[in-house]
């Protein structure tokens, strides 16, 4: 082979590269795992229904409601406040 030496302009002979290393071996393959329950299913062992209906019957915008309250009370630490809104809730 040759290779073009652009300092002095002319071509200066190169031995042949190697061929190529063989490649490793391939890794074995990593060991199965058991299955899991498909994405989106419920916890073995755990019933949101259950757990809700056990708060009087309360639907699911009456929690985030009730949350949202909470978290407005948390904040401001207004206990008027909170009753206020409960009340407008309730009413």
């Amino acid at each position: 082979m040759k290779r073009y030496d652009g300092r002095s302009g002319s071509f200066t002979q190169v031995p042949e590269p190697s061929p190529p290393a063989p490649s490793p071996a391939p890794l074995p393959a990593p060991p199965q795992r058991r299955p899991g329950p498909p994405p989106g299913a419920p916890l073995p062992g755990f019933d949101p229904g259950r757990l809700l209906s056990g708060l009087g019957g309360l639907e699911t915008e009456d929690l985030l409601l009730l949350l949202i309250l909470w978290l407005l009370y948390r904040e401001s630490g207004d206990i008027e406040l909170l009753i206020i809104m409960a009340a407008m809730y309730l009413f």
